[in-house]
């Protein structure tokens, strides 16, 4: 089984707040060990967002981007459990789904889970992405990931395969963060401030910056398959 993550599953969820404690339950004892037990999941991680109209994440590491498109993964979407059909009756609409490539990795995965993870989606014009792509590897994620406290930065790029995916950004970069301050930290805003940064931050459209903080640790492949033996016999 690959241990290199190459692709990106992102789920964003919302719930209203009376229905949290059933929402993780299913989410930590049934839904995560079900995917990530699938071929081509990597490991899962949970997140939260105290000030997005959309609270939770989960983030599916996966050996490729063509993992959603599977026949496994795609079984589990058209054939819920009953308590996924529950789940689903709560959060209903307030669902997004995204599938992602890596593009580039600087840093190294941290020996523990990162605590707090910041993100940032947007769009670039189409004749400025050559420039975007260099202005990113070469500059951006270097300078960024040698901010004190930041472990590692990665960015990805959405394959378009989930449905209605049209309207959202095509670009995504996940910083993983020792705390929840480090991205304002004076450090962090020199590394931000240069000429390139400020050209290409003012051509992004679609943008969305959100600070997320771990609330289920990592489960591997390794892991999901051995509950989901357990839950069997």
């Amino acid at each position: 089984m690959a241990t290199t993550a190459n692709g990106l599953i992102t789920v964003r969820l919302h719930t209203a707040a009376e229905h949290d404690d059933e929402f993780n339950d299913w989410y930590n004892l049934e839904h995560v060990p079900q995917l990530t037990a699938l071929p081509g999941f990597v490991r899962t991680r949970r997140y939260f967002c105290e000030k997005s109209d959309i609270r939770y994440l989960a983030w599916y590491e996966t050996a490729d981007e063509t993992v959603e498109a599977a026949k496994d993964f795609q079984h589990i979407v058209t054939h819920p459990t009953p308590w996924s059909l529950r789940m689903r009756k709560h959060y209903g609409n307030n669902r997004e789904r995204m599938n992602f490539k890596l593009m580039c990795e600087v840093g190294d995965s941290p020996a523990a889970d990162a605590p707090w993870m910041y993100i940032v989606h947007t769009d670039i014009p189409d004749h400025i992405v050559d420039e975007y792509n260099a202005w990113y590897d070469k500059e951006h994620l270097p300078r960024c990931a040698a901010i004190p406290g930041v472990f590692r930065a990665r960015r990805y790029m959405s394959t378009g395969i989930a449905g209605g995916d049209a309207d959202r950004p095509r670009y995504l970069t996940a910083y993983e963060l020792a705390g929840p301050d480090v991205w304002e930290s004076p450090a962090a805003l020199q590394a931000r401030k240069t000429p390139w940064t400020e050209k290409m931050r003012s051509l992004f459209s679609n943008t969305r910056r959100a600070l997320y903080r771990l609330v289920a640790p990592t489960v591997t492949h390794a892991q999901a398959r051995a509950q989901q033996r357990i839950s069997v016999t």
